[in-house]
């Protein structure tokens, strides 16, 4: 069976989606010097003799897109003035802080390599990468929802196109059988 209009049906799902991901990591300033979230956060439209698969790709953030959509519960016991993030996520620090080796990583992509504490002199940045290491682990990642809510609500819109689409497929592929 071919299915043309089921592929560009779910071909406009995966752009659409993306293009709203993205602007909603913009939005939020998900950002940093090397993009790895944003620049790989794509879509795979793949079709057999039998079905039609739509595949959403993060590339070499495979291993932490759902911490940025889901955010992360901090463990608590914070000190001042602050929120707890995540609120509402599955995922929680309870017993390990994240490695601050990526965290030092990420210093040096932003311009937080030149931080100075309240006298006016440069910190560490193994300091600077412990304080945030901390600050993580205590009160959490923010949730972003940049592919689950763009996602839901596409998926929402665009069933009945899709639907139709297949069932535009179908027709036709049932027609040619009819003719041979």
């Amino acid at each position: 069976m071919e299915f043309k209009n089921t592929i560009q049906a779910m071909q406009k799902l995966g752009g659409d989606v993306v293009q709203e991901g993205k602007s909603i990591l913009k939005r939020k300033k998900k950002t940093t010097s090397r993009n790895t979230l944003y620049n790989d956060f794509d879509y795979l439209v793949t079709a057999s003799a039998s079905s039609v698969t739509l595949e959403f790709e993060f590339g070499g953030a495979e291993d932490y897109w759902a911490f940025v959509d889901e955010g992360v519960k901090g463990a608590g016991g914070f000190k001042g003035s602050g929120k707890m993030r995540g609120q509402g996520s599955s995922f929680k620090f309870s017993s390990k802080m994240p490695p601050r080796s990526v965290i030092d990583k990420w210093i040096v992509g932003k311009p937080l390599a030149q931080a100075r504490d309240k006298n006016g002199r440069f910190i560490p940045r193994k300091s600077l990468a412990f304080l945030i290491q901390r600050a993580i682990y205590q009160r959490g990642l923010t949730r972003t929802q940049f592919f689950s809510k763009p996602f839901t609500l596409e998926l929402n819109k665009q069933t009945d196109k899709i639907t139709e689409a297949f069932a535009n497929d179908l027709e036709a592929a049932l027609e040619e059988s009819l003719k041979e």
